[in-house]
């Protein structure tokens, strides 16, 4: 299956968009062979207004034969950006509200958490003590998100941003060795991985079984940019090959975030190109 992430979205109507924009984007999507999408609530306040009005959604998208393959918690992104929110209550409550939207999707068993670049004070310095306290705090929290989502018969994936508290996949197998948890997985978003320097061709094996959904972007290892796959150095036919390999069954989905709506479709449709390209050749590979 190939889909969009929420960028798709936001290209199109900024990060403003409502519920009745995502219905207005689905038309292209599916008539362009696409058949997933990814939720998305960016602004908090928007909330009420998801749970309100998300069986519209789903009943526009099943008129399309379209499937909702995650939830990302873009809002979320405060709850892990500096220390104060990191050790507080925030965000556990609006997590709860995030798993009764992905109710209305059942193929939405997903909901991705990405974690921020984290921040400290101008001139702030961390001592070892101080460096724990932030650890086991990202830590509990996370724990706790994944025992609100799977609650609901959900499971938890990290987009780990560049700069975050976890410091990138050798964090989230640290995470799991320390804490034992076996059920949070990964979120598989390419631009992210190739401009924080990870070996991104192994990063399918390594995290075999923990990847849970995919943001396929490109750049050029240096700035963490959202470009058309193919348009920046990522190794496409090896990453998809390892995906392929490694046992991932989901969605592939583009995320390429436009300067311009203008630009939105050219930019969606090269991309999905690229990479069935990329995926046909990997099963080509591995049927010789």
């Amino acid at each position: 299956m190939y889909g969009v992430s929420p960028a798709y979205f936001f290209s199109r109507f900024t990060t403003d968009f409502t519920v009745r924009d995502y219905i207005k984007g689905l038309d292209w999507l599916a008539e362009s062979g696409f058949q997933g999408f990814q939720l998305e609530v960016f602004h908090s306040e928007c909330l009420g207004e998801w749970t309100d009005e998300v069986f519209l959604l789903r009943e526009r998208a099943s008129g399309l034969g379209m499937t909702a393959t995650q939830f990302v918690a873009h809002f979320l992104l405060y709850t892990t950006r500096e220390e104060r929110e990191l050790l507080s209550d925030a965000g556990y409550e609006e997590m709860k509200a995030v798993a009764e939207i992905c109710s209305a999707f059942p193929s939405c068993t997903t909901v991705t958490l990405p974690l921020a670049p984290f921040q400290l004070p101008s001139k702030a310095s961390v001592n070892p003590e101080s460096w724990r306290r932030l650890w086991d705090g990202l830590c509990s929290r996370l724990l706790r998100y994944a025992a609100i989502v799977e609650g609901a018969g959900l499971r938890l994936a990290l987009e780990i941003v560049p700069g975050s508290l976890l410091g990138g996949t050798e964090g989230l197998l640290r995470f799991a060795g320390e804490t034992g948890n076996s059920t949070i997985g990964f979120n598989f978003d390419t631009g992210h991985a190739w401009s924080s320097k990870e070996a991104i061709a192994l990063l399918p094996a390594k995290l075999a079984g923990r990847i849970y959904g995919t943001h396929l972007k490109d750049n050029f290892g240096t700035e963490n940019l959202a470009l058309p796959p193919g348009e920046g150095s990522i190794p496409w036919e090896s990453v998809m090959a390892g995906l392929v390999d490694s046992g991932y069954r989901g969605s592939f989905d583009l995320e390429i975030a436009c300067p311009s709506p203008n630009e939105v479709e050219g930019s969606y449709l090269r991309g999905k190109s690229v990479i069935e390209n990329a995926y046909a050749n990997a099963n080509t590979r591995r049927a010789r």
